[in-house]
């Protein structure tokens, strides 16, 4: 049995869901379970209201990109039991570790992007986005904290239901906020937690990454964003062939100078991870590079 990419749901807390749909040669079959105990990322423990089987996961860090997973169940059905039925519940194991691991890098991320501006007086710097200065960057991306979903339904519907022009107008007014206080909100759990509407794990990562180098580019700063992030984003971009950002990249080979990662075939474009990421985002780099030109 296999756990499809988009066959897990994932509410991590005390209570929340735990959900993932395993598929197999006879069939197919949905764990639906509550989260007892969560220790992220160490420690997660759940249960299954319908079978009664409690699950204990302990998830060590090897160091060496591997993670050593600990399992201890109780009340196991038969039906569990068998073979297929334990491979597929590995799998839902290596979507949950994926996606703690995504959220990882979220948080390292915002914490870094935090670090940075809090030690250097960067606030009215322009940064790779258009028209905007940090504390623009900054406002944009925290706007999941100060906005409940009843809030943003009715920014939306002022904003004559225009995403980009009501993420102009927010950015712009929330910017006036006091730094200390944008500051907290990079820090935010709840922040670190959050996902755009239909991108998932993988939209709210390149949304920290990709929004985090607008301003360390920018500011010819080293990224904050942990290795492993970027290329996980170059492989995101890349799998929708640069369709995010209406970036062409037919006849394309992308390399990258500081890291191993590569992609496509055609006429090579070099750079660095996070200029790479920055390119097939749609933005110009310093000193005038631009997607087109790359």
């Amino acid at each position: 049995m296999t756990t499809p990419v988009d066959g897990i749901v994932v509410d991590l807390r005390p209570g929340g869901r735990f959900e993932t749909l395993m598929v197999g040669d006879h069939g197919s079959h949905r764990m639906v379970a509550t989260f007892t105990d969560v220790v992220p990322p160490g420690l997660l423990a759940w249960v299954e209201p319908a079978s009664g089987m409690h699950t204990t996961s302990t998830l060590t860090d090897l160091g060496d990109g591997t993670t050593e997973v600990a399992i201890h169940q109780r009340h196991v059905p038969e039906a569990m039991r068998r073979p297929e039925a334990r491979a597929g519940f590995a799998t839902s194991l290596d979507k949950l570790e994926a996606h703690l691991m995504v959220r990882t890098w979220v948080a390292s991320t915002y914490g870094g992007l935090a670090g940075l501006l809090g030690s250097v007086d960067a606030w009215d710097a322009p940064t790779l986005c258009e028209k905007w200065l940090v504390r623009h960057v900054v406002a944009h991306v925290t706007m999941p904290v100060r906005l409940t979903p009843e809030r943003f339904g009715a920014e939306l519907a002022a904003a004559g239901g225009d995403f980009t022009v009501l993420s102009d107008t927010v950015a712009v007014r929330d910017a006036a906020l006091p730094p200390a206080d944008l500051l907290d909100q990079l820090r935010s759990p709840e922040l670190h937690a959050w996902q755009p509407p239909g991108g998932g794990a993988v939209g709210a990562l390149s949304h920290a990454v990709i929004h985090s180098l607008d301003v360390t580019l920018a500011l010819g700063r080293p990224a904050v964003v942990p290795g492993e992030a970027v290329a996980a984003v170059l492989d995101a971009l890349t799998a929708a062939n640069g369709a995010w950002f209406g970036v062409d990249l037919t006849g394309l080979r992308l390399e990258a100078t500081d890291t191993g990662w590569s992609w496509g075939a055609g006429r090579t474009v070099r750079a660095g991870s996070g200029e790479l990421v920055a390119l097939l985002g749609g933005r110009t780099l310093p000193g005038g590079r631009t997607p087109a030109a790359a």
